[in-house]
C-alpha cells in the first residue's frame, strides 16, 4: 500500500492491519521451524545413510583387495602347479633314462656272471677231464644268447656258481 493510503486510514483498521500481520508472521515462521526441523531430519538421515554407505564402501574396499589377494594367489599356485607338471616330466624322463641305465648294467652284470661262469668252467674241465694229449689248455664251450637268457630265468647261473665254488 501507498503511503497515503495508510496515513488516510485510521488507527483501529491500522491495528488491524498490524495484528494481521502479526498472525501472518507467526504462521509463517511456524512453517519455516516446522520446515526447518523436516530439513534437520533429512539432514541426519543424509547423514546415517552417507555413513553406512561408507561403511559398505570400505568393505567392498576390503573385498576387493582380498580378492585381489587370492587372485595373485591364484596365479602363483598355477605357476607352480605348471613348474610341478615341467618337473614330474623331467623327472619321467630320468626315471626311464635311469631304468635304460639299470637294464645296461644287468646285462653287463650278466655278461661277467657268464663269463665267470665260463672261465670256471673251463678250469673244471680241465682239472676233472685231462685231454687226450694232456695239455693243461682248457676248452671253453661258448653258450649262445638264448642258453644265457634260459640260465637266467630259470636261476641256473646262481646254481652252477654254487656247484662251481663248493663241487
Amino acid at each position: 500500500m501507498a503511503e497515503k493510503e495508510l496515513r488516510r486510514l485510521k488507527r483501529r483498521d491500522l491495528l488491524q492491519m498490524l495484528v494481521a500481520q502479526c498472525e501472518e508472521t507467526e504462521r509463517l515462521q511456524l512453517e519455516a521451524d516446522q520446515a526447518n526441523a523436516q530439513l534437520t531430519e533429512l539432514e541426519a538421515g543424509y547423514e546415517r545413510l552417507k555413513d553406512k554407505l561408507n561403511k559398505k564402501d570400505e568393505k567392498l574396499n576390503q573385498k576387493d583387495a582380498r580378492i585381489a589377494e587370492l587372485e595373485s594367489m591364484i596365479e602363483e599356485l598355477k605357476m607352480t602347479r605348471e613348474i610341478e607338471l615341467e618337473e614330474a616330466g623331467s623327472i619321467a624322463e630320468a626315471a626311464l633314462r635311469l631304468n635304460g641305465i639299470f637294464e645296461a648294467a644287468q646285462e653287463a652284470a650278466d655278461q661277467y656272471l657268464m663269463n665267470v661262469k665260463k672261465m670256471a668252467d673251463a678250469k673244471r674241465i680241465a682239472v676233472c677231464k685231462p685231454s687226450v694229449t694232456e695239455s693243461k689248455t682248457p676248452t671253453v664251450v661258448p653258450v649262445n644268447s638264448e642258453e644265457r637268457k634260459k640260465t637266467h630265468k630259470y636261476g641256473w647261473v646262481q646254481h652252477n656258481q654254487r656247484k662251481l665254488i663248493h663241487g
